[in-house]
């Protein structure tokens, strides 16, 4: 029969499990876990959290308000008898974990890890989460919230009845914060679990319901301060899992072109916002997109294409290492984490890239048409490939390679005219006209 142990420095008793039971339904729970609860004498946990296991028949005691009682409970309890605590989500994500350490230290404490609302949110969202920042608000001033906005990445904030997701959102409407992208998460595992996609300024004027477990989780990082309010509701969908698919009229949908100083220049060449926002509407980027950006500059158009292809990956690829500096230094700025800068001349430098949705080509270097081969003979069937040229050669290379293999194409010219002060009155500034060649590869 197994003995607690007595060994010197450690409190005499038996093990303590700290079991993550995910988020506390039967199909996230691991078979370590399991193990785990037959092998116990008692278990310890929430309502929920013992009715999960009801069908061991173990004794149990419910974990209230009252810790210090819970802890000489199991003080006295594990001098006899092998003991369970049961904890959602993972031991480690906000639980009882750090007071049992406190309390008995860590020797005799084993974990179980388990899923968190933070890997079940990103997970849902299809999302990457390793540079994702939290924030738990709860019995927090709102005022953490507007900071934690700091992170250039995904902010996932947890939520309590007091906090709730639609109280967050409001106080960060109100500090000019309504542009930036949002979900809210809720009962994650269960059959009513919800993503809700949109604004934070959408979320802003949802009434708020009977709480349920939730995540508010929104893009940090570069400045969307809001000069309009969108009407109410107009940017959430609602969809229950499985199948949930983020909403495609979100921030960086309408917040395509951003200003060119919203970008570091350096001494690259970049893309201007009008024609940027044009090419993006023409390459037609959706969420999960394999993005190819040939000879990306600053970095300007993969920045705003990774927005788009959120779930995705954009490869900016520039033969510079300058060129590959700014990239990533905007990519931290403007908070994704989602695009790859691969320094390199294309064609070469495209022959390890998985095989694109869409293609957008900018510099080619004097290799346009091998360029064009490359990418066309990789292109996904239904991908989209665009252009621009600033130079009539450039025009005339790409027209003619996609004339000789019968690929249909369009084209515009586009001539932006800026206004800008000159002292007391305003004059229009021309910028060089760009040819934007787009065109789509039928499927087989």
């Amino acid at each position: 029969m197994e003995s607690p142990c007595n060994t010197s420095g450690i409190r005499p008793g038996f093990p303590v499990t700290v079991i993550g039971i995910g988020p506390g339904t039967e199909e996230y729970l691991t078979p370590a876990a399991l193990r785990a609860v037959e092998a116990a004498d008692l278990l310890i946990g929430g309502p929920r959290a013992l009715a999960l296991f009801a069908r061991y028949n173990k004794p149990g005691r419910i974990i209230d308000r009252h810790l210090d009682d819970l802890i000489d409970y199991i003080a006295a309890e594990r001098l006899s008898r092998r003991l369970a605590v049961l904890v959602s989500g993972d031991p480690g994500y906000f639980s009882l974990l750090p007071r049992l350490i406190r309390s008995f230290g860590a020797e005799p404490i084993e974990v179980i890890p388990g899923l968190s609302s933070l890997q079940m949110a990103f997970a849902r969202l299809k999302l990457p989460w390793q540079e994702a920042a939290w924030k738990s608000m709860h019995g927090r001033p709102m005022g953490d919230a507007l900071d934690a906005l700091r992170h250039p990445g995904w902010v996932a904030f947890l939520t309590d009845p007091d906090h709730s997701p639609e109280a967050v959102a409001a106080y960060l409407d109100a500090q000019g914060e309504g542009k930036r992208r949002a979900y809210v998460t809720r009962n994650l595992g269960y059959d009513d679990e919800s993503v809700e996609a949109g604004t934070v300024h959408a979320f802003a004027l949802v009434k708020t319901g009977a709480y349920r477990p939730s995540l508010l989780i929104v893009e940090g990082g570069f400045d969307v301060k809001s000069d309009g309010r969108e009407q109410a509701g107009s940017n959430i969908q609602r969809e229950t899992i499985p199948g949930v698919q983020p909403a495609k009229d979100s921030l960086f949908m309408t917040n395509v072109g951003l200003p060119d100083d919203a970008f570091i220049r350096g001494q690259v060449p970049m893309t201007k916002s009008d024609i940027r926002a044009l090419t993006l509407v023409r390459a037609q980027v959706s969420p999960g997109d394999i993005v190819w950006d040939i000879g990306a500059g600053t970095g300007s158009i993969s920045v705003e294409a990774a927005h788009l292809s959120r779930g995705g990956r954009v490869f900016a690829v520039e033969r510079g290492q300058a060129g590959c500096d700014l990239i990533e230094a905007n990519a931290r700025k403007l908070g994704v984490d989602n695009l790859v800068p691969v320094r390199g001349e294309a064609p070469e430098a495209l022959v390890h890239l998985p095989e694109p949705d869409a293609v957008i080509i900018g510099g080619s270097g004097g290799k346009l048409p091998e360029i064009l081969q490359s990418a066309w003979s990789r292109l996904k069937a239904g991908g989209r490939l665009v252009l621009n040229a600033v130079t009539v050669e450039t025009v005339a290379a790409a027209t003619q390679w996609l004339r000789e293999r019968g690929i249909s194409f369009q084209a515009s010219q586009i001539q932006v005219n800026r206004l800008e002060p000159a002292g007391t009155v305003h004059l229009w500034r021309s910028q060089n006209p760009v040819v934007i060649i787009w065109t789509r590869k039928e499927s087989s």
